[in-house]
C-alpha cells in the first residue's frame, strides 16, 4: 500500500483541475502540504507564489482570474490569516472572480471557538456570505470530491469565489493513496460554455434584425467569457453602437469607430437613440444607472434582449423582452449566426455620423484640459495620455484608486479585451498592484502596467518587495496629490462650505525611495512631458518599477464626470 498525506492529496487534486500557481504564506497548519509542493511541484509544473498579506494574495489571484478567465488558488493559515484573507475574497465575489480559498483550521480536537483555542475562530460562519459554497473537508478521501465540486461552484452561472476548509490533522494524517478518487480532465467540466434556448436565441436576432437603430452593452460578463471576437463580429455585422460598463472596457478597442466610452456624451446619445438593446453580461448596475431614464430610454418604448450566465440577473434592474441565459462568448455566437441567417451585413446607421460629432467635440474639450505637457505639477488625466501611448494595445493596465479611476474612465484607452483590471463594482482600494502582479505571473509575455492613487497605493506598497522577489518587470504610476483625492471632493460637495481637508490628507512619502528601498526602480517626476522617458527608463530597468507621478491636487479635486459620478451614487 502506498501512502499518501493529506496535504499531497490536496496537491494532486488542484493539479487535477488545472492549477499551476498558489498563493500562500507559509504556515505551520498548512507546512504539509508546502511539502508537497516543494518535493512535486517541478513535476507537477506547480509553484509557490508567496506574498506579503493575505487580502494582497486574493487580490492576486483575482488579477490572475481576469486575463485567464481561469480560477485562481489561494490559501491562508487558521484564524488571522483566514480573517486577513476575507477582505480580498469579498472584493472577488462582488467582480464575478473565481478565486478558491483555502482556509486552514487548528487541529479537528480544540477546533472549537468556545474552548479558547489559540487562531481558532468560526471561519465557515464568517466566510459563508462571502462566497458562492463555503465547506470543511472532514474526511481525507473527501479532498478530491471537495476540491472538484469547489471549482465546479466558482465557475457555475456567473463565477464567483468559494471557500474550503481543512483541519490541519486531515492534512497530516496519511492513508492509502489508492482510496481517493483524483481524475484529471483534458477539458475541464467547469470549462464548458452553456448555450441558451433556441427559440429566445432566433427571437432576439429577429429583433435584432428589424431594428433600425440596435445597440450593443457590454458588462463585466463579456469579459470573463472572453467574447471580444463575438461582440466585434455582430456590431460589425450590423452596423450597431458598442457601449461598456465602467469595467468592461476593451471588449472591443477604444478607438474603433462602434465604440462610446462609459462615461462620454456619445454614449448616452447612443443608449437614446437605440430601439433595440442587446445588454450582455450586465445586472443593469448603479454605474450603469439601474438601465433606467435618463441616461437610457423608457424600457416600454425600447425594446431590451438581455444575456446573461445567471438567470436571476435577467430582468433584475430593467423590464426585458428577451432573456436569454448562457454564456456571453457562446449566446453571441448564436445570435450572430441566427441574425446572418435574417439579414445581410448592414452599414453603420445614420445616427452614427452625430454620436461621432458628439464624441469629437467631447474629447477635443477633454484634449485641451490636459493639452500643456511642460507644467507642474501635471493634470492627472495627462499621467493616463501617456501611458496610453506607451504601451503596446495588449498590454494589461491594472487601475486603482477613486479619483484616479474617475481620470481613467476619461483619458485611458483600452485597445484589447481582459487588459483592464479595475473593481468597478467594490470600489476596493488597494488591488492595483496585486491585481498587476497576479496577471503578469498569469501572462508573463504580455506587459502589465498600474496606474494608481497614492492613497490607494499606500494599502498594499508592501507587495513591491513580492514583485521584486519573483523578477516581475510591472511598472507602477503612482498619481500623488497627498491626499484621499475622491474625500475631498466629497467633502466639498457635502460640507457646502470652505473648510480644511478634515483628515483627508496624508504625511508627504516620496514612493519612487520606498520602491528603491524594496529592490526595485524608482523614479519622480512633475511634469507629463518627463513621464514617457521616466517610463522608457523603468521598462529598461527589467526591475518592477514605481514612478512617483507629482500631480495637481486642485485639479484632482474636480474630475471630469465627477457630477454624473456624484449622481450615479446619489441617485440624484
Amino acid at each position: 500500500m502506498t501512502e499518501m498525506t493529506g496535504g499531497e492529496l490536496l496537491l494532486r487534486s488542484l493539479h487535477a483541475e488545472g492549477v499551476r500557481h498558489v498563493w500562500a504564506i507559509p504556515d505551520g497548519t498548512y507546512m504539509i502540504f508546502l511539502e508537497a509542493l516543494e518535493r512535486l511541484g517541478p513535476e507537477l509544473g506547480m509553484e509557490l507564489i508567496v506574498p506579503a498579506h493575505e487580502a494582497a494574495a486574493a487580490h492576486a489571484a483575482d488579477g490572475m482570474t481576469r486575463v485567464t478567465g481561469a480560477p485562481a488558488v489561494v490559501m491562508a493559515c487558521a484564524g488571522p490569516g483566514a480573517a486577513n484573507l476575507i477582505s480580498g475574497v469579498l472584493c472577488a465575489q462582488d467582480e464575478g472572480s473565481p478565486v478558491i480559498a483555502i482556509t486552514t483550521t487548528r487541529r479537528s480536537d480544540i477546533a472549537y471557538p468556545h474552548l479558547g483555542g489559540m487562531q481558532v475562530l468560526d471561519q465557515i460562519a464568517y466566510y459563508k456570505p462571502a462566497v458562492k459554497f463555503s465547506a470543511q473537508v472532514n474526511h481525507w478521501k473527501r479532498i478530491p470530491d471537495i476540491v472538484r465540486h469547489a471549482f465546479r461552484a466558482a465557475m457555475a452561472g456567473r463565477p464567483g469565489p468559494v471557500h474550503i476548509e481543512i483541519p490541519e490533522d486531515l492534512l497530516m494524517q496519511r492513508d492509502d493513496a489508492n482510496a481517493a478518487a483524483i481524475w484529471p480532465a483534458e477539458e475541464p467540466a467547469w470549462a464548458a460554455r452553456p448555450t441558451a434556448d433556441a427559440r429566445a436565441v432566433r427571437k432576439a436576432a429577429q429583433m435584432l434584425a428589424s431594428a433600425k437603430t440596435p445597440l450593443i452593452h457590454c458588462g463585466g460578463g463579456t469579459q470573463r467569457s472572453g467574447a471580444g471576437a463575438e461582440v466585434r463580429a455582430l456590431a460589425e455585422y450590423l452596423g450597431a453602437p458598442v457601449t461598456t460598463g465602467a469595467g468592461s472596457r476593451g471588449i472591443v478597442p477604444d478607438g474603433h469607430p462602434l465604440v462610446a466610452q462609459p462615461v462620454s456624451p456619445a454614449s448616452a446619445m447612443a443608449k437614446q437613440m437605440a430601439d433595440v438593446i442587446l445588454a450582455v453580461g450586465t445586472r443593469f448596475g448603479e454605474l450603469d444607472f439601474w438601465g433606467r431614464p435618463p441616461l437610457w430610454g423608457d424600457p416600454s418604448k425600447q425594446a431590451t434582449i438581455q444575456v446573461d450566465a445567471d438567470s436571476r440577473n435577467i430582468g433584475l434592474n430593467r423590464r426585458v423582452d428577451v432573456g436569454l441565459v448562457g454564456d456571453a462568448k457562446a449566446v453571441l455566437e448564436q445570435i450572430f449566426e441566427a441574425v446572418r441567417e435574417l439579414t445581410p451585413a448592414r452599414p453603420h446607421y445614420g445616427g452614427l455620423d452625430a454620436v461621432q460629432a458628439a464624441d469629437r467635440k467631447w474629447r477635443d474639450e477633454m484634449d485641451a484640459r490636459v493639452a500643456d505637457m511642460e507644467r507642474r505639477p501635471m493634470v492627472p488625466g495627462q499621467v493616463f495620455t501617456v501611458v496610453s501611448d506607451f504601451f503596446p494595445d495588449d498590454a494589461v493596465a491594472a487601475i486603482d484608486g477613486g479619483n484616479t479611476c474617475v481620470w481613467a474612465a476619461h483619458y485611458l484607452r483600452v485597445r484589447a479585451e481582459r487588459s483592464m483590471l479595475w473593481t468597478s463594482n467594490a470600489g476596493h482600494l488597494g488591488t492595483g498592484l496585486p491585481f498587476a502582479i497576479g496577471a503578469k505571473i498569469a501572462a508573463p509575455e504580455r506587459t502589465v502596467y498600474c496606474v494608481t492613487g497614492d492613497s490607494a497605493f499606500r494599502f498594499n506598497m508592501q507587495e513591491l518587495a513580492t514583485a521584486a522577489r519573483y523578477g516581475l518587470p510591472i511598472v507602477t504610476v503612482v498619481s500623488v496629490d497627498g491626499a484621499y483625492g475622491m474625500e475631498k471632493s466629497a467633502q466639498a460637495r457635502v460640507w457646502g462650505r470652505e473648510a480644511p481637508w478634515f483628515g483627508s490628507e496624508h504625511a508627504p512619502v516620496r514612493y519612487d525611495q520606498v520602491a528603491i528601498a524594496m529592490g526595485c526602480h524608482g523614479e519622480y517626476v512633475d511634469r507629463a512631458a518627463d513621464l514617457a522617458p521616466a517610463l522608457q527608463r523603468a521598462v529598461d530597468s527589467k526591475r518592477p518599477a514605481v514612478i512617483h507621478a507629482a500631480v495637481d491636487p486642485v485639479e484632482n479635486t474636480t474630475p471630469p464626470g465627477l457630477a454624473l459620478w456624484a449622481a450615479a451614487r446619489s441617485a440624484k
